[in-house]
């Protein structure tokens, strides 16, 4: 400090020394001072504003208690883009699906959700970001989970975080994939899974229409498992099922109030033995099939909850080698088909009105995806490429 006071001293007798200076001078000295005046300030104004701009940004991107995780925006397009080699398709209505797809320039391939709002004309694929994985890789990469017309899940294995989109992949989130706290029912827009853990009764997990998880908070009641369906499946008309069994034996559960209660379906045959049924097809909620592979074919189908049900697979031949299963599709209208081998597979039908099953042709098999079938090429149709169809009578070929 007395080195400043020292310093100032020495400049103010230096310019006492100095002769005064001339008019012209001064008016010089004034314009330079408010020259810098006002570079000073508007250069003063500027910094404030990028200091409030990256303060704002900062802000937004910083987490805070409640709020919504960031939204990341889907990064360009790489290379050519194709269905993966197992499809993952779904339909939320007639005109809205989904598919999962690639594309591998290298020897690592990017995935991309591919959205539709034509029905399946044409199709609109964005990369997923951050969602990569080794080229040549079996199976898919994720599980395609739809919620709604533009909202999608995706689930990867072991990973604590799943990838979400409300807005048919233009930007995504991430959310846990651990459940947190319980909800009362399984909501409007939301898919439920079974969770079994070897020795302890099921419980369901929901996700929510944010993408969020939570526990059902009233489960069926049972005993430990050993081997349940992964997903809850809701019917048309709203009705919740639930399919399992242990050792010894298989059960059928259905919820008609969102899952905030449970009523035991009683399987019919051999298809209340452990293993020996599939899992149910329903129709509108009230049509229920099950078919049994092993020791014998049948089809069964009940139209009350399983208090009554008719044996359709009276005609069916037996399996040759005793070993390969059969598969069912339910129709839109509720006829079921069954596909039977040898091949190419033998294609069985049962309309609502019908009491048995009758041969229709040979043909590949097909499957639903939502609103819509799909079905690929090939005898066991698990070929590309792939087609979809709104009736199963005409089909158009998926292209992306």
């Amino acid at each position: 400090m007395h080195d400043v006071e020292r310093l100032l001293r020495d400049e103010l007798r230096r310019r006492s020394q100095l002769p005064p200076p001339s008019a012209a001078a001064v008016v010089t000295a004034v314009h330079g001072l408010r020259r810098r005046r006002r570079i000073t300030g508007v250069a003063a104004v500027c910094a404030v504003a990028v200091l409030a701009t990256v303060a704002g940004t900062v802000a937004s991107l910083r987490p805070t208690a409640g709020s919504a995780p960031p939204a990341f925006p889907s990064p360009p397009p790489v290379g050519a883009v194709s269905l993966l080699a197992e499809p993952e398709v779904h339909f939320a209505d007639a005109d809205h699906g989904f598919a999962l797809a690639q594309a591998c320039p290298t020897d690592v391939c990017q995935l991309y959700l591919a959205q539709t709002v034509d029905g399946g004309a044409t199709w609109q694929p964005r990369p997923v970001p951050g969602a990569t994985f080794p080229a040549g890789q079996g199976g898919s990469p994720a599980t395609l989970r739809v919620l709604g017309a533009t909202t999608v899940a995706l689930d990867t294995f072991e990973s604590p975080t799943r990838r979400f989109t409300a807005d048919g992949g233009r930007t995504w989130t991430e959310q846990p994939v651990q459940p947190r706290g319980t909800v009362p029912e399984i909501p409007e827009g939301g898919l439920a899974e079974v969770r079994s853990e070897p020795g302890k009764p099921i419980g369901i997990v929901v996700l929510l229409p944010d993408g969020t998880s939570s526990t059902l908070a009233t489960p069926p009641v049972t005993r430990p498992l050993t081997s349940m369906w992964s997903n809850v499946l809701r019917a048309d008309d709203g009705s919740d099922w639930v399919y399992g069994g242990d050792d010894n034996r298989t059960w059928l559960w259905v919820s008609r109030d969102r899952g905030r209660t449970w009523r035991e379906v009683p399987l019919p045959g051999d298809a209340a033995l452990p293993g020996n049924g599939q899992g149910p097809e329903i129709a509108h909620g009230r049509i229920v099939y099950v078919v049994e592979s092993y020791p014998k074919r049948r089809v069964w189908r009940s139209v009350d909850d399983g208090a009554h049900w008719a044996d359709l697979g009276r005609d069916l031949p037996p399996d040759p080698g005793g070993d390969i299963g059969l598969g069912a599709v339910v129709a839109f209208d509720g006829t079921l088909f069954v596909f039977g081998p040898p091949l190419p597979v033998t294609v069985y039908r049962a309309m609502p009105s019908e009491d048995r099953l009758g041969r229709v042709g040979d043909v590949p098999p097909w499957q639903r995806v939502g609103a819509r079938y799909l079905q690929g090429s090939g005898p066991k149709g698990t070929e590309q490429p792939f087609r979809l169809s709104a009736d199963g009578l005409t089909w158009t070929e998926l292209r992306l």
